[in-house]
């Protein structure tokens, strides 16, 4: 299900909401699409908007150490994959440097 949002007010349909946001002088940013996949969003959702925690409320939380040697096996770095091509990786440096094709 997608419904859109400008200003507090819900739209069903994208046309409607553009008109509003269009009427209001908002910019095209104005307008925000949310995509509901599944009823746990839904629940989530309506939860939000009633001011309800959520299943956070009921569940209890345990926070559990992680050793060092996982920390260390999911290091992040800056260079890409092996199965990235050569020439993908080439343009997405010259994009960061400003130079677009």
């Amino acid at each position: 299900m997608i419904v859109y949002n400008v200003k507090r007010r819900w739209f069903t349909m994208k046309n409607d909401a553009e008109a509003y946001r269009k009427a209001e002088g908002l910019p095209p940013s104005g307008t925000y699409t949310l995509r509901i996949e599944s009823r746990d969003d839904l629940a989530a959702l309506l939860n939000g908007l009633c001011g309800i925690d959520g299943i956070h409320r009921y569940v209890e939380v345990v926070e559990e150490p992680v050793p060092d040697e996982v920390l260390a096996r999911n290091e992040i770095t800056n260079s890409p994959p092996d199965c990235v091509p050569l020439f993908l990786v080439k343009e997405w440096g010259q994009r960061m440097k400003g130079v677009y094709k």
